[in-house]
């Protein structure tokens, strides 16, 4: 036996007879009740944390919603100017679209041609642009309508003529070297 069991069982009796203080209990009370209390605050917390997320997310949510709202109500519906001009651009910049991927499907054989061919779009593009700024404050609409389609007409035009160079060059590249003179 060690030391310390040696000891307490000499003096068994006289800790068997020996009473805590009064007190003890109430401490230990006090011990329980401020954990309660820890527990409270800390549920309470969260609950706050949590509330207050959902309210961060509603109110981002909500300013995101306004802001697509009066973006998109900002926006010109080209039907409403002159239903056939806004057709007109959509069917343009449909074709656009397409001669500029069959474009971009020769750029492999002459990057450096691709690379002028598409400086000189990109520059009608951006007075597209300018001209879709200015639709918003135009007085005649209907004008400047036009204009948009007139550039993309144009632009259709160059895309044709750059097609057709490297249609050309790509036919000559296939010829025979006795057959090109």
């Amino acid at each position: 036996m060690g030391n310390i069991e040696k000891f307490i069982a000499e003096n068994r009796k006289a800790f068997d007879n020996e009473l805590p203080p009064d007190q003890i209990w109430e401490n230990i009370a006090a011990v329980f009740e401020g954990e309660d209390l820890l527990k409270k605050r800390e549920k309470s917390l969260r609950l706050r944390t949590i509330i207050s997320m959902a309210a961060m997310f509603i109110l981002v949510c909500s300013a995101a919603f306004l802001l697509y709202k009066t973006r998109a109500s900002n926006r010109l519906d080209y039907s409403q100017i002159d239903p056939v001009l806004a057709k007109q651009q959509v069917e343009y910049a449909s074709l656009i679209s397409e001669k500029k991927d069959a474009l971009s499907s020769m750029a492999t054989k002459d990057p450096q041609l691709y690379q002028e061919f598409t400086q000189v779009i990109d520059k009608m593009q951006r007075n597209y642009k300018q001209l879709k700024t200015e639709l918003d404050q135009s007085p005649n609409k209907e004008l400047t309508l036009e204009a948009m389609i007139s550039n993309l007409k144009m632009q259709i035009e160059v895309l044709n003529q750059q097609l057709e160079i490297l249609n050309y060059i790509h036919q000559q590249e296939k010829k025979s070297p006795h057959e090109q003179v």
